[in-house]
């Protein structure tokens, strides 16, 4: 007996989740009395646990179904996305440590504590909560499409039009396969541009879902808020530790399904092209070792020192080394099972490509094909209780960002009581907020390539004011009023506007590219003379499809009128704007090259800004403050929290108590020399980053031979 695509067995286990987070939250409702409490879980969290924090923060079932969507679409090379910070893994480490030295219990508490600066703190608050509110839109929107994928309707039970969507894109996705492989007839090309528009506008589906989209936000809301609403950062950590559990679970028992439904690895090989098991991408999609490098540099290194969580998901530790282990850990954990949903998103590809019309949904697909009585409800809880704890977190810091920055400012003396129930407040606006995201971005993919190009905004000064002394104060305010109107502002309002959504010249594309690669024979290769036998390698044509230029797509605006203007969809990418005002010649370079400059240019211009101007200005009366802020950061934290006090007490009286432990003694540049715990920890990572990517390097091979 099914129940809209669930045995009641699956429901069960779903539901007995759901009571279970809801105990929880209710059991450290009780314990909260501060906001230290609720924000911070009191600076008491064990290595353990801040393992499963962090491990819930950086991984939740999102980055599953993603990577599975990504692989499924570009093939190993979308896996960068998510798989490039294991580069980072050393500067982790590091930057562990600072975030826990500081001691403070928001990020944007650093532009007060550093300038004396309260409103750029509540600007930093403005920007980290709507960056923040993204994120949690992605999650939500990714929960969705998995239940949707796995909720499928019979097509005995759709109506007229809903039949006519699914004929609709079995049609199209065999124009498109006609099309890349530079067979489609010319009298179908007008039909397959048609096709593409209805596609893009999401107008076209391979399957329709029971899952009512309204009905799924308004539940889901109404559990992930309760128990973050009651228990804040404590109950968090408590279910990450099951969300930890179930997410192993659920990445792990699809691999073994997949591969006996497809009938092991050699045939999994023979359905699979071989350009989608290309390391560092084939160059036929916006994936390169280029473009990878520039989005680490873009959202792993400079974005990520800015982000919104970074104060509660190490402040939280008990000492610093504590706030390394953990963080490091749950780093290097989603590395691997990246690795792992990589994996999936090619079994999807070999078992379902001529039926998903959306890769979002792969892995629904697949878990909804492979999966049992029993095994399916463990998939959906360990889904459910992935994102919650990934969303819990974001909304813990989010709300402390919006009472510490935005409100308390203005409501002062009021009790800790008051302040934890304005934050309960927040988390409820949070969420709401989050279902508006997930109904507005249609791509997942769009999300996360945006995301780094917003975090560099307030990424960029803190890395500097971390470590440079002649950082000023305006020089800050330049540099996040140009980059947010540049790269958050003018991005999301100029396309409502028709006369750019219309734009002839802003829906340019890239002009068609054809490139010859080598590859190894098909069996329809052979069947058509081209070889001589499976595997023999071969020179074989490739389509690079036309790529919108300065939207993240573009469609006809009347897909059925050959004729039609186009209309920009989705962002407006304004860095490649400022690329065109340099003179350079955009429409005939690739998209990994596109992809590229995109993410240099967001990288570097704020550094541009920063430092000449930090050269030619100063701030006036901040001698001291600064001083006090620099011994800080070389103050190890002590577990004990009086014996803290008095080591930070000390410092504060002899500001120059660690200058003997600076790399540059007589400059403004404030990097430490590494001691004992800083080696070992640098090349212990670096060892696990190279480790881990030898072993995956060697699968493919395996796969691929």
């Amino acid at each position: 007996m099914d129940i809209f695509g669930f045995h009641p067995v699956d429901i069960l286990l779903i539901v007995a989740y759901l009571a279970a987070i809801t105990y929880v939250g209710k059991r450290t409702s009780g314990k909260v009395r501060s906001q230290e409490d609720f924000f911070m879980a009191g600076r008491s969290v064990g290595k353990l646990l801040q393992y499963f924090m962090n491990m819930a923060t950086i991984i939740d079932a999102s980055n599953a179904v993603s990577t599975a969507s990504f692989a499924f679409s570009k093939g190993l090379a979308g896996v960068w996305l998510l798989l490039a910070p294991i580069f980072s893994g050393p500067y982790y480490w590091f930057m562990a440590g600072w975030f826990r030295r500081v001691r403070l219990i928001t990020m944007a508490d650093l532009f007060d504590e550093r300038f004396k600066s309260k409103f750029l703190s509540f600007f930093y608050a403005c920007i980290g909560i709507w960056l923040t509110v993204i994120l949690a839109g992605m999650s939500y929107k990714i929960t969705y499409r998995t239940f949707e994928a796995m909720t499928v309707k019979p097509v005995e039970k759709c109506t007229a039009a809903e039949k006519q969507q699914m004929d609709s894109f079995k049609e199209y996705d065999q124009l498109n396969r006609q099309y890349k492989a530079k067979q489609l007839p010319p009298d179908k090309m007008e039909r397959y541009k048609a096709l593409d528009s209805m596609y893009l506008k999401e107008e076209i589906k391979a399957y329709i879902s029971y899952t009512p989209m309204w009905w799924f936000y308004i539940i889901y809301t109404v559990f992930v808020g309760g128990y973050v609403i009651m228990g804040g950062l404590k109950a968090t950590v408590w279910n990450n530790v099951i969300q930890g559990l179930l997410i192993f679970a659920f990445s792990i028992m699809m691999i073994p399904l997949a591969l006996s439904a497809i009938g092991g690895w050699h045939e999994f090989s023979a359905r699979v092209p071989e350009h989608m098991l290309s390391f560092f991408g084939s160059g036929l999609d916006e994936f390169s070792l280029l473009s990878i490098i520039a989005f680490l540099l873009a959202n792993y290194v400079i974005g990520i020192t800015g982000h919104q969580g970074n104060m509660a998901h190490n402040g939280s530790a008990k000492d610093e080394i504590t706030a390394k282990i953990g963080g490091l850990g749950g780093n290097y954990t989603k590395r691997i099972l990246t690795i792992m949903w990589a994996l999936c998103g090619l079994l999807a590809f070999a078992l379902y490509q001529s039926s998903i019309s959306d890769p979002d949904t792969a892995w629904g697909v697949m878990s909804d094909n492979l999966l049992g009585v029993g095994l399916k409800g463990i998939m959906l809880a360990g889904i459910l209780a992935a994102n919650m704890a990934h969303l819990a977190s974001m909304c813990i810091y989010l709300s402390a960002l919006f009472v510490r920055n935005l409100y308390k400012p203005f409501v002062k003396n009021k009790s800790e009581h008051h302040y934890i129930n304005v934050s309960r407040l927040a988390i409820a606006g949070v969420l709401l907020l989050s279902i508006y995201i997930a109904v507005h971005y249609k791509s997942l993919i769009d999300i996360i390539k945006m995301q780094p190009l917003l975090n560099i905004i307030f990424g960029a000064p803190v890395m500097l004011l971390l470590f440079w002394k002649r950082l000023t104060l305006k020089a800050v305010w330049i540099q996040v009023i140009v980059c947010t109107i540049l790269f958050a502002i003018l991005p999301e309002i100029l396309p409502f506007f028709p006369s750019v959504k219309h734009s002839r010249w802003l829906t340019q594309q890239t002009a068609e590219q054809t490139v010859i690669r080598s590859i190894s024979a098909e069996q329809q290769d052979v069947d058509k003379g081209l070889a001589s036998a499976v595997g023999q390698k071969i020179t074989k044509e490739f389509v690079i499809p036309p790529a919108s230029l300065y939207f993240d797509s573009v469609a006809r605006i009347n897909p059925e009128d050959p004729n039609s203007a186009m209309t920009g969809l989705g962002r407006l990418k304004t860095e490649l704007l400022v690329a065109k005002l340099t003179g350079m010649d955009l429409r005939n370079m690739k998209p990994s090259s596109l992809m590229t400059l995109r993410y240099l240019i967001a990288s570097i211009l704020p550094f541009i800004i920063l430092i000449p101007v930090s050269l030619i200005t100063k701030d006036k009366g901040l001698e001291e403050n600064i001083s006090r802020f620099y011994v800080k950061m070389k103050t190890k934290v002590i577990a004990d929290r009086e014996l803290d006090k008095a080591e930070l007490q000390k410092s504060y009286d002899n500001p120059t108590r660690f200058d003997h432990t600076k790399l540059f003694p007589k400059s403004n540049w404030e990097f430490c020399k590494w001691d004992k715990e800083d080696t070992w920890g640098f090349f212990g990572s670096s060892a696990l980053t190279i480790g881990i990517l030898l072993a995956f390097w060697l699968l493919i091979k395996m796969i691929a031979h």
